[in-house]
């Protein structure tokens, strides 16, 4: 009602060569106050009981059914199905269907249905079904199914999935899925999955996946898997796979696999690096008399899945156990590594059905002797950890450890520990 109040020359730069009026009513074209004329005024205000139509608006105009402008809008439209623009638009837009607009659209589209646009779209896009933007999208786009645009700067809502042909400089958050088909430079986030066909920076968060085919750059969070089939410089973490080319930065997860660590370090229980560090082990120890270990990783962080053996004690004992290493020295000939372990310990049967773990820190040195084969020894400091509860009627009580330099049982478990020497080959 203030557009219709304001002085003529406020909207006559706008009108050129069609016919300003005041105040329009109609049932449906071309039943209107109108008539035949319709398609060469511009109306401040407008009141169609069916639908209407007009060269353009500049102030306000509602329908029970659709509002049609052959050129432009800019005021608020309100329709019970839906409006439609085959010019520019700017300001507001409500429709029970849809918002249909072929130029450039500024400012807030509301639809039950959707709200599609050819060209640009700045502002507010909200629906209950889904966005389509043919053109480029500078807007915040809310949507209960998906939003789709060729490129994408803004945020992009959605309960089920945003699509972006294009490049997208945007926050896009979805229940499902997050699609790009071009470059990604900001935020995805879906309770699914993210997916980008080429270049992805800074940030992908998914509930189940990201999956990136090109380089990516910036931090990629899920809590089932990340995948990049290119370049990773930066950080991924999931609950359970990161998955990428050549890596600079840090993957955190179960699994980790790479073609490359560049600079970084993969972190998990277990990490697979084609061109990464692999070592084979063969050793000799007082506890486990024998034991084979393979090692896989880089030289920063590797995984250890050992075995064992010891027949040398009162009875027969056999052990698995996994760890971590690390080396705090490397040359051409000799290196020097630090690792963790930790063994489940069976005594005198198939498995021992309490907890009885043998906890192992080892500081080796070994000298090359082969183009892939080294000679090691070096010290271990071991702690025996024993439940010695009854159970089904017996305490269990442990007889693994060679000899005792510290020993303590108490109410529930029983602490044995001592130093030990650990020697063998490698294979690498």
């Amino acid at each position: 009602m203030l557009l219709f109040v304001l002085p003529e020359w406020v909207f006559a730069q706008s009108y050129g060569n069609y016919e300003k009026v005041p105040f329009a009513i109609g049932l449906f074209p071309p039943i209107s106050s109108n008539g035949t004329n319709a398609g060469n005024c511009v109306n401040q205000f407008s009141v169609n009981i069916i639908s209407g139509y007009s060269a353009g608006l500049a102030g306000v105009e509602f329908a029970g059914f659709s509002n049609a402008e052959r050129d432009f809008v800019r005021g608020a439209q309100f329709a019970g199905f839906g409006n439609f623009i085959a010019g520019e638009f700017t300001g507001f837009q409500f429709a029970g269907f849809g918002n249909f607009n072929r130029n450039v659209s500024n400012g807030f589209q509301f639809a039950g249905f959707s709200n599609f646009n050819y060209d640009q779209a700045d502002g507010i896009l909200a629906a209950g079904f889904a966005n389509f933007t043919k053109g480029k999208s500078l807007a915040v786009q809310l949507a209960g199914f998906g939003n789709y645009c060729e490129d994408v700067e803004g945020v992009q809502g959605a309960g089920f999935a945003n699509v972006v042909k294009g490049n997208g400089k945007a926050v896009q958050l979805a229940g499902f899925a997050n699609i790009i088909t071009g470059e990604v430079d900001g935020v995805q986030a879906a309770g699914f999955l993210n997916y980008s066909l080429k270049k992805m920076q800074n940030v992908q968060v998914a509930g189940f996946g990201n999956i990136s085919t090109s380089e990516t750059e910036g931090l990629q969070l899920a809590g089932f898997s990340n995948i990049s089939t290119g370049n990773l410089k930066g950080v991924q973490i999931s609950g359970f796979l990161n998955v990428a080319n050549n890596v600079d930065g840090l993957q955190l997860g179960i699994v980790n696999i790479a073609d490359t660590i560049n600079r970084g370090v993969p972190v998990g229980l277990l990490s697979i690096v084609r061109n990464g560090f692999r070592e084979f082990e063969l050793s000799f120890s007082e506890g486990l008399n024998t034991q084979v270990a393979f090692k896989i990783g880089v030289d920063k962080f590797y995984n250890i899945f050992a075995a064992g053996i010891q027949f040398l004690g009162t009875g027969y004992s056999w052990a698995y156990g996994y760890g971590i290493g690390t080396h705090l020295h490397k040359t051409e000939n000799s290196k020097t590594q630090l690792e963790l372990m930790s063994y489940h310990i069976n005594e005198g049967e198939a498995y021992t059905n309490v907890y009885n773990g043998l906890q192992q820190v080892r500081l080796t040195f070994t000298k090359k002797v082969g183009n892939h084969l080294g000679i090691f020894a070096g010290p271990t400091l071991n702690l025996l950890i024993t439940d010695n509860r009854e159970h089904g009627g017996t305490r269990f009580e442990s007889d693994f450890a060679p000899y005792k330099m510290v020993s303590h049982s108490g109410k529930n478990t029983t602490l044995e520990g001592w130093l030990g020497v650990s020697a063998g080959i490698r294979i690498y």
